[in-house]
């Protein structure tokens, strides 16, 4: 009987972990306002703000090299932090 409550309990809590993350929406960097940017490692109201001035002066980014190359703020290291599970990366052209 032990054996069985300690599976459900771990059934319970890795739901309890997983469903959150299954339910995420991905940020599209192209279409995204800054307060779903900050949604983003590493990205505050100030990051945010830059992506979206940058997208609007500039156009589209074709990738996320692109992004911090053209974003002040933004490098390697906040890039690295971003992977498909947090935002849709903006394809090649």
């Amino acid at each position: 009987m032990r054996k069985v409550i300690a599976l459900g309990l771990v059934v319970a809590f890795s739901l309890a972990i997983v469903m959150p993350l299954m339910a995420q929406e991905k940020i599209d960097l192209n279409s995204a306002s800054a307060s779903q940017l900050q949604a983003l490692n590493r990205v505050g109201p100030k990051t945010a703000a830059k992506i979206v001035a940058e997208r609007e002066a500039n156009g589209p980014f074709s990738s996320l090299a692109d992004v911090a190359r053209r974003t002040k703020g933004i490098g390697s290291k906040t890039i690295a932090k971003w992977d498909n599970a947090e935002c849709v990366p903006p394809a090649a052209e």
